[in-house]
């Protein structure tokens, strides 16, 4: 039997005294609004059971996912679109390299005023004003004409995904109680991989199909839709006082405030910076090491980088809600290992279905250690700072995506091909060492008795 329990029969002084899913000393049986609860004999005590009843989020949590799956889509829409672009522009495959990166340098410089903006304007504000910049400068690519506006509107897209990301996050810590921002992060994560899976299959179907046009005319119409549905989400208070927030550089000092209170900051923030630079060359270097090394076709490529995807969306959660359950620091240690390992031995790689199998070694590796680390990274942040101090994380990490895109690019060309992997490798199994050495954990364990204990006491 599952029942839909109701928290207005229950006092405040009973809601603060009784665990979610027991009953009451006359036998009643509740859980929050909207949550479903079973009774003990009705649960299954393996872990798909146990991610089941983690998985108890708020309605405004929900809808804040159900945005992030609409803006991962309305994203994916538009990449197959690019070799059209080119043609539709006339310039060559450097030209359209150095405006893609372009996105990446507006979304670094962004982040500071976007994590003062979440702060001082509010999460919600931050994440739907990037949503509709987004979704215009979308509808404004049909009549791109020149590459210089093509050029632009790559710039304010790379500020409208500045807006979002940190006052996102921000808003996932503030909407999700401790013991679940695990598996929120997990869920977060999945939405936004589920998006960009889907987002690139539907834009070419679509742009084949019907017109070239048509994909950024849905994108900017999912993008507006989710604005609006954002609206909704009825925001907790964790807006900053005028008198602390003066100017956009207060995001350094929040994060310096963040770390000086707790040390395990500084650890996760280099974390941060290494996992860019792991993406830049993930997002480079290895597609052409997989096509001049071991010659895997373009569907072969598409395969390798679909298989990580999958991997990253089934596991985000479950190892989300593991961490919840077992603490933080087991799955960062154990992820960036397999992450670690999974890269350095892609060079030993000679046929596609070597890379398939180590892809899925690595992106195991970061679907058990990436919810972890944004749990933490909630554990140690001060709530009223949470916007700046996610500003100033991204920063980093957006600086080491740039640095895997230049960097690691000049060691392929002028070193050899494997020479970028085997650094990268080699400084995530650094950062990972430095994690499993120097931090402690932030979220204890569960003990599983405490609150029946705790309940009955205050019965």
């Amino acid at each position: 039997m599952i029942t839909i329990a109701w928290i207005s029969n229950i006092t405040p002084e009973r809601h603060r005294h009784t665990k979610v899913g027991t009953s009451d000393q006359n036998g009643h049986w509740w859980c929050p609004p909207l949550r479903i609860c079973m009774h003990p004999s009705e649960r299954g005590s393996g872990i798909i059971a146990r991610i089941r009843r983690s998985i108890g989020f708020s309605r405004d949590f929900a809808i804040l996912l159900s945005a992030l799956v609409v803006v991962a889509l309305g994203f994916g829409f538009l990449g197959p679109l690019m070799p059209a672009f080119r043609e539709r522009l006339g310039i060559s495959d450097s030209e359209l390299g150095m405006m893609f990166s372009l996105f990446s340098f507006a979304f670094v410089f962004a982040l500071p005023p976007a994590g003062y903006l979440a702060d001082r304007l509010g999460r919600k504000r931050t994440i739907m004003a990037g949503i509709v910049l987004f979704g215009c400068t979308t509808l404004a690519l049909v009549l791109v004409t020149e590459p210089i506006h093509f050029l632009v509107l790559r710039v304010l897209e790379g500020v409208g995904a500045a807006l979002v990301t940190p006052a996102a996050f921000a808003l996932t810590l503030d909407l999700v109680p401790e013991d679940k921002r695990g598996v929120a992060m997990g869920a977060e994560g999945t939405a936004q991989l589920l998006g960009a899976m889907a987002g690139p299959t539907l834009g070419g179907l679509v742009a084949g199909q019907l017109d070239f046009t048509y994909p950024f005319y849905i994108a900017a119409a999912l993008a507006f839709a989710c604005a609006a549905i954002i609206w909704f989400i009825k925001e907790p208070s964790s807006r900053v006082p005028s008198e602390d927030s003066k100017s956009i550089l207060t995001m350094f000092g929040a994060w310096k405030r963040n770390a000086m209170a707790d040390r395990r900051l500084p650890a996760l923030t280099m974390r941060g910076f290494v996992m860019g630079i792991v993406q830049g060359l993930w997002n480079l270097g290895l597609l052409m090491f997989w096509a001049d090394d071991i010659d895997m076709t373009l569907t072969q490529t598409g395969i390798a980088m679909s298989i990580g995807m999958l991997t990253m969306a089934i596991g985000t959660v479950p190892f989300g809600s593991l961490s919840d359950k077992y603490g933080r620091k087991p799955f960062i240690i154990i992820g960036g290992a397999l992450m670690a390992a999974g890269l350095a031995m892609m060079v030993l790689a000679s046929q596609a279905w070597h890379v398939y199998i180590l892809v899925v070694v690595s992106d195991f590796g970061a679907a058990m250690s990436n919810p972890s680390v944004g749990a933490m990274l909630g554990d140690v942040m001060k709530k009223e700072e949470r916007g700046r101090v996610m500003g100033a994380y991204q920063t980093v990490m957006g600086v080491g995506n740039i640095v895997g895109f230049s960097a690691l690019g000049l060691m392929y060309d002028y070193v050899n091909h494997q020479a970028p992997i085997l650094v990268c490798a080699a400084a995530l199994a650094v950062a990972t060492s430095i994690i499993g050495l120097y931090v402690k954990e932030t979220h204890k364990a569960r003990d599983p008795g405490k609150g029946t204990a705790e309940a009955a006491s205050g019965a």
